[in-house]
């Protein structure tokens, strides 16, 4: 057909586009064209010979051309003056059945009847789009129209053919939204073997496009979509859908594309964002076509969603997904963990959400839950456990009241972690005051350096011409992020005078920052959970059923249902007696778990009546009376209790969840970097949840808590006596302290400026300097503004490689200097070189999130002194982004 791809054809439509109707247009001479057009069009078409084909096909089509510049310069003038312009080329057009002779003629043409089919379609499209309901139900129209679209019922068109079908579908689904009564005109009848019935003609012809690429396959699914919206209005519809094997087809395509992602990933993704898809072409298909399946979900008739959840369920998430996770290499678990998280980014409440969730929450593998087996892979610092942790982050961000049961709930409903005194204190506003005070206390040491002797370093490598904060490209000079290093090191100082929402100011050191951040997380997340079914702010009564609980009943006002008994903790190696107050001892993976239940079965949920073995269990409670005497006495309040079988029964008492998490912040000084920001950013989060149940098990010091639990502030206890002894005898503390400084402010700046794209040897590309604004599911479940901690969470979700850098030479002062290299401590790198040199970098993390903590502590405290003072001002106040 390229022969037809001339600039005699073109010519028509650039007329049509230049011509202004409310100068160029004459009705009667617009007619009388439109006609002239037409006879000579058909005296083609009856004088036509099979040996002249060619050129009787060449100008009936160049007639066509006219015809249709004239029909669309008549319904633009008809948009000016609606009264004093009728259609009267239009009504020439129905009068004389000329799309019925012109289709008649068409299917004579032999190979040229993709040609002329073609251009059929290209005036029918003009025809709807600029005459909509006024020609739909006009038979002259509908019948040639029906007769064209059936021609395709069995057909693979040439592609571009199908583009131009699909754009009419999508245009014909247009007006029928808009005018739902001319809907019955599309059912057609169809014989089988089992008898006539009726197919949706439009529907059809859709679904076998639904699964392209480019601009014609999102036609495609926008035109699907539309009809799916329609069938939960028009039953007869949704029925002609289901029998045309919609679901399936969608289902299957879904399967499809799942099969062609790759198998493992860069060894430094731990979370997939939006510059991966644009680097993973067949990822960006597979999430096209998720994203399609939600919106059906959420539109749709009660019987599609249902067919389309079951078929998904059936047909993906249990034989296809369900394995991949499964695997037994551990990148190819990494791979399939970090799919599963997007899904669930991508997914919504009304659409495949509660599916995702109900298969990974209730469906067994071996007898093994498959949220069990993953929550077995957070251990280590590998890239398996990095997914994990993202796809642990995702799952408490969606609020949803069943996964955050099973998650953590449920374990504490029994108040086994608590004193029996302090288990009607949990929404005590005191406590929560007194443990911001307590946090701010536990700043290491070596971060007391005051913020202006940092700046002034980072002022004195600058007239050195080694400005450390001011990002150029070495090529051009640009700024990758846009930031001065003068205004992000003045945002280290003044900490009042803080524009919230301007992306140049880093929340480094700036407590007032962390106060409105807590005040949006706390409140955000209260109205989220505001429909939940528990406030968990007491605790359950012994002896109570798991499946006592409240959400167990209240199906309809969650996403899932899952709440069940039994839950068998996971088998970890235990830990043998070590030295009480010694970090390690929470650390070691050697020695022997003690049996539980004295069978050696799985414990049950704590919730359940679950009780350790009766050793552990005797010992616990006599620690346990010691440390409350020892508190009531006043001869102690923040020592470490003993963590004799801490991996034998810390699982029953708080969950496999909370268990690991804890562990790992008291790992926190060895730990790589981007493991210890996604822990705080986890833990954060939890922290920010408006149940007292939780909050006070994290961030309560004053509570006495189940000897095999060390509490949270426990934990930053020791750890901050650890970074102090490390950093009493460097000589370079300071300097090295004003690096770590620098370094994680740049790594923010970067991370909320620019979020430029890594190429494949995890360098930063400076192609793009804008900030971007970005709709899509990956930034759906976050907050406008960060708190620090998930900041960084964020920005070391693309782990640096250890590239080679320039060492620093003796620079050339002044304002003109050239612009060097990153110097080597701006580099991850660097940081990984030495035990002392990670640990000060994570001490200056440390110094942050108890800031972090600090502030939601103080926030809590003000939520429940207002709520207990039937103060609404809290909840009225208007939460800064």
């Amino acid at each position: 057909m390229s022969w037809l791809r001339n600039t005699s054809l073109s010519l028509a439509r650039q007329l049509s586009r230049s011509l202004d109707p409310r100068h160029d247009y004459e009705p009667q001479a617009c007619y009388n064209s439109f006609c002239k057009h037409w006879q000579q069009a058909h005296d083609i078409i009856i004088k036509s010979q099979p040996q002249h084909l060619h050129d009787d096909v060449l100008g009936v089509v160049n007639h066509l051309e006219q015809l249709a510049t004239l029909l669309v310069l008549e319904a633009r003038a008809r948009q000016f003056c609606p009264d004093s312009n009728p259609a009267a080329c239009l009504e020439y057009l129905l009068s004389e059945n000329l799309l019925d002779k012109l289709y008649e003629w068409a299917i004579c043409t032999g190979k040229y009847e993709n040609a002329v089919r073609l251009e059929e379609l290209k005036l029918f499209g003009s025809l709807i789009s600029h005459y909509g309901s006024q020609v739909i139900a006009a038979e002259p129209f509908l019948r040639p129209l029906l007769k064209l679209l059936s021609g395709f019922r069995n057909d693979l068109p040439p592609r571009n053919l199908e583009s131009q079908l699909v754009a009419v579908l999508n245009q014909l689904c247009v007006v029928l939204m808009q005018n739902m009564k001319f809907i019955d005109l599309f059912f057609l009848m169809t014989h089988t073997q089992n008898g006539s019935q009726a197919e949706f003609i439009i529907g059809r012809l859709l679904l076998a496009s639904v699964h392209r690429e480019g601009a014609t396959g999102s036609s495609s699914r926008d035109a699907l979509l539309l009809c799916a919206k329609m069938s939960a209005r028009c039953a007869p519809l949704a029925h002609c859908l289901l029998a045309g094997n919609t679901c399936p087809v969608l289902a299957t395509g879904l399967s499809g594309l799942y099969s062609l992602l790759p198998r493992t990933l860069n060894d430094r993704i731990d979370r997939l964002t939006p510059d991966d898809l644009k680097q993973m072409h067949k990822l960006t298909l597979f999430i096209d076509s998720l994203e399609f399946c939600n919106a059906v979900a959420q539109v749709a008739h009660p019987s599609i969603k249902k067919e389309l959840l079951d078929l998904l369920q059936q047909g993906f998430l249990v034989p296809v997904m369900g394995p991949a996770l499964l695997q037994s290499g551990a990148g190819e678990q990494a791979a399939a963990v970090a799919y599963l998280e997007l899904a669930l980014r991508s997914a919504t409440a009304g659409g495949l959400l509660r599916a995702l969730l109900h298969f990974l929450a209730a469906y067994e593998y071996d007898g093994v839950r498959l949220l069990d087996a993953l929550l077995a892979r957070l251990e280590g610092d590998s890239q398996l456990s990095l997914v994990t942790l993202s796809l642990v982050e995702t799952l408490v961000d969606l609020n949803c009241e069943d996964v955050m049961l099973e998650l953590v709930y449920k374990y504490l409903m029994g108040g086994h972690h608590l004193a029996s005194s302090y288990k009607h204190t949990l929404s005590d506003p005191a406590l929560y005051r007194e443990a911001a005070v307590a946090f701010l206390a536990l700043s290491p040491r070596c971060c007391s350096r005051p913020l202006e002797k940092t700046r002034a370093w980072i002022n004195e490598m600058a007239l050195n011409g080694r400005r450390v904060l001011d990002f150029r490209g070495e090529d051009d000079g640009r700024r990758i992020n846009g930031v001065n290093g003068d205004i992000a090191m003045s945002n280290l100082v003044h900490e009042v005078n803080f524009d919230y929402g301007n992306p140049n100011e880093s929340l480094y050191g700036n407590y007032h920052a962390y106060l409105r951040e807590a005040r949006y997380e706390i409140a955000s997340r209260a109205a989220a959970c505001a429909s939940w079914s528990c406030p968990y702010e007491a605790l359950a009564k012994r002896g109570a059923k798991e499946t006592d609980c409240p959400a167990a009943a209240r199906e309809q006002d969650s996403l899932i249902s899952v709440c069940t008994s039994g839950y068998g903790t996971l088998k970890t190696s235990g830990t043998p007696d070590k030295e009480p107050h010694s970090l390690t001892s929470l650390l070691d993976e050697d020695g022997t778990r003690g049996e539980q239940s004295g069978d050696g079965k799985e414990q049950d949920s704590i919730t359940s009546d679950g009780a350790c073995c009766d050793d552990a269990e005797q010992f616990a409670e006599d620690s346990f009376m010691r440390g409350l005497a020892k508190h009531r006495s006043g001869e102690c309040e923040v020592e470490t209790p003993s963590v004799r079988c801490w991996r034998a029964s810390a699982e029953a008492v708080i969950g496999p969840l909370l268990c690991i998490l804890l562990r790992k912040a008291a790992a926190l000084l060895e730990s790589e970097v981007i493991v210890n920001c996604k822990v705080t950013s986890i833990l954060s989060k939890l922290l920010s949840l408006p149940t007292p149940l939780l909050a006070s098990l994290l961030c309560c010091p004053g509570f006495m808590l189940h000897p095999n639990v060390p509490s949270l502030y426990q934990i930053l206890y020791k750890l901050k006596e650890e970074v102090d002894e490390l950093t009493a005898g460097l000589e370079n503390r300071d300097q090295l302290v004003d690096k770590a400084r620098v370094f994680l402010v740049q790594r923010e700046m970067s991370l909320v400026k620019s979020r430029a794209p890594t190429n494949s040897d995890g360098q930063a590309r400076t192609t793009d300097t804008s900030p971007r604004q970005d709709d899509s599911p990956f930034r759906r479940v976050e907050a406008k503004r960060r708190s620090l901690s998930s900041s960084f969470s964020n920005m070391f979700g693309r782990r640096q490689s250890s590239s080679p850098t320039q060492s620093p030479q003796s620079p050339q002062s002044g304002p003109h200097a050239p612009i060097q290299r990153r110097l080597v401590f701006t580099q991850e790198a660097y940081w990984s070189q030495s035990i002392t040199l990670r640990s000060i970098l994570n001490a200056v993390l440390l110094d942050e999130w108890v800031k972090e903590l600090a502030a939601l502590c103080e926030e809590h405290a003000l939520r429940l002194s207002s709520r207990y003072n039937e103060d609404e001002c809290y909840s009225q106040t208007d939460v800064p982004l």
